[in-house]
């Protein structure tokens, strides 16, 4: 498929609520011939296409700032704004009709593909949406916690194994990550995959990622969650990591995002995704250079 096919994924930040329902349903009515768009939840591993922030929110313009906002990833303000930002980003008062809330838009997605035309010219890549905690004006928090986020990352690479129907979108990820010789395995239902995690180090290198399709019939991917991530330890001898479970999730899916951080998954990705989201989610996951 296509990448221009794709809806751009947009990040709200400072709305909740009736208001956070009322923009994602705003975003789906899309005018004949325009761009489609959508809403990455906060459990989204996709870096965000367009960030739409609460302008009269202090909170969401101070997480603005930690997003690496700019033409790449452009801003569009909803509300009333400090005149200082007004230079910076594009705004519209609320409450805004569709018809002006899609054509800013449709100028932030012309001015994004301007800027990765250009990143594409001098081989560089796109920057990373930078996520940060938020900060308290006092830091109660322990030197040691901070000394642990600043030790060299451990190699996470390993193989994927995907929980779906059938082993189409495993041999599709296998061609995606060849460069890197990542293995993939494909199991159908919760026995094999937990089987598949078990068996792997012995037969080839531990799973260190898990794609779980929840529309999948006949497993509750929560459950399924949490069996992988307590096969975590040793398994036949051998310590394993707990892989990364991933969820891919289809439009309309009631997805509990209170049972998904209980299970310990990583994060989720919305249905269809593209090759460049999945290459990169991957790769972060597996610190794959």
């Amino acid at each position: 498929m296509n990448a221009d096919t794709f809806p751009f994924a947009v990040r709200l930040i400072g709305f909740a609520g009736a208001q956070a329902d009322a923009l994602a349903a705003a975003l789906g009515r899309t005018p004949p011939g325009g761009p489609a768009y959508f809403c990455v939840s906060a459990d989204s591993l996709q870096e965000p296409d367009l960030l739409l922030v609460n302008g009269a929110d202090l909170k969401a313009l101070a997480a603005l700032a930690t997003l690496s906002p700019g033409d790449v990833r452009p801003a569009l303000l909803l509300g009333a704004a400090a005149p200082a930002l007004a230079p910076a980003y594009p705004s519209l008062p609320l409450p805004c009709d569709d018809d002006s809330l899609h054509a800013e838009l449709a100028r932030l997605v012309e001015r994004r593909a301007d800027a990765l035309a250009r990143l594409a010219g001098t081989g560089r890549p796109p920057p990373a949406e930078r996520r940060t905690r938020a900060r308290l004006d006092l830091d109660l928090t322990d030197p040691s916690d901070y000394a642990v986020q600043r030790s060299p990352a451990e190699d996470r690479r390993g193989a994927v194994l995907v929980v779906d129907r059938n082993a189409r979108f495993s041999q599709h990820i296998g061609k995606l990550l060849k460069p890197w010789d990542v293995a993939t395995l494909w199991a159908s239902d919760e026995p094999s995959a937990l089987a598949a995690c078990a068996d792997a180090p012995q037969m080839l290198a531990p799973v260190a990622v898990v794609l779980v399709n929840t529309s999948l019939a006949g497993i509750d991917p929560y459950a399924l969650c949490a069996a992988l991530r307590a096969q975590g330890g040793v398994a036949g001898g051998v310590a394993v990591r707990a892989p990364d479970v991933i969820f891919t999730v289809s439009r309309g899916y009631p997805y509990d995002s209170a049972r998904a951080r209980a299970a310990g998954a990583a994060g989720l990705l919305d249905k269809p995704v593209s090759d460049p989201t999945l290459r990169a989610v991957l790769m972060k996951l597996m610190r794959l250079a």
